[in-house]
């Protein structure tokens, strides 16, 4: 075998394992930005969908909804609540903001929920503030304007108003869990604020609010962690590939990262996502 076949051969082998590598990473990515199978389209197209007398409960959110880069709070809920008596819809996409919510609700109003929960800011509160991805967010999620407190606001105001007038469901409306577990950092501090603006819409609005910051923050108080790494360090993409090619599970990886109730900074582990569940159960059974 001469240089120039070797040459060929490992140029060969090369540009293989490149397009392996690219048609694995093309299918993790579609796989995390698929809705979940329970969405409110695969609902309302379901034969059942007219034919049901169950309670029908739609979960509202981001990636802490949709539940395949976090601790899955919606099929815990199931589990709790069961199949016989009620159905439920996982109305949660990774990387959406209140705005991206506005826009998609018609679908959920299309279910015709009995409840309606609604956990989302999250991504308001990381596309705020001056990081790394923001812009790069700002143009794959086609916002019209860069983020801030009072369009956060706004939109959430005008979810809760079309659900309201449009549905006859009783809406839940959760505040976002604590970003990050250092108390002192300013995105923990930032989504402090986002909380406090969530509790003032739900007294405004007239809806039941469902503690889930108070909760994580009393939890942490009494589970304080030591998480290894400052937000600034991307550790979403490490989860994902920690989970997803390496088998390893949501609280193993937090373990490993010394967290206590999140992943990655921003994710649920079993114990987050639990104190989401309790109080959405809570809410449901106490109508």
């Amino acid at each position: 075998m001469n240089f120039t076949t070797k040459i060929l051969i490992s140029f060969g082998t090369l540009l293989l394992v490149i397009i392996l590598g690219i048609l694995l990473l093309s299918y993790l990515y579609w796989r995390i930005f698929l809705p979940p199978k329970d969405n409110p389209y695969e609902f309302v197209s379901g034969e059942h969908f007219h034919l049901s007398t169950k309670k029908r409960v739609v979960c509202i959110g981001d990636s802490l909804t949709h539940g395949n880069m976090s601790t899955n709070f919606v099929k815990m809920l199931g589990v709790r609540l069961g199949t016989d008596d009620y159905h439920i819809i996982n109305a949660g996409l990774n990387a959406e903001l209140t705005y991206n919510i506005l826009k998609r609700l018609e679908s959920i109003i299309a279910c015709k929920p009995d409840f309606v929960t609604l956990l989302i800011g999250t991504n308001d509160v990381s596309r705020q503030l001056h990081l790394p991805n923001k812009k790069r967010g700002v143009r794959r999620l086609k916002l019209p304007q860069e983020p801030d407190e009072d369009w956060f606001a706004s939109n959430l105001i005008q979810i809760i108003t079309e659900l309201q007038e449009k549905t006859e469901a009783k809406i839940g409306l959760c505040s976002i869990p604590p970003m990050g577990e250092d108390q002192t950092h300013e995105v923990f501090l930032q989504s402090s604020r986002y909380a406090n603006i969530i509790a003032d819409i739900a007294t405004k609005t007239g809806i039941p609010y469902l503690p889930v910051y108070e909760k994580m923050i009393r939890y942490l108080s009494n589970n304080p962690s030591s998480p290894k790494y400052p937000y600034e360090r991307r550790l979403i993409e490490m989860t994902f590939f920690r989970f997803y090619l390496f088998g390893m599970t949501f609280d193993e990886i937090s373990e490993k990262n010394g967290f206590s109730l999140l992943i990655d900074h921003v994710h649920l582990n079993s114990a987050g996502a639990k104190i989401v569940t309790d109080l959405i159960e809570d809410f449901i059974l106490t109508e």
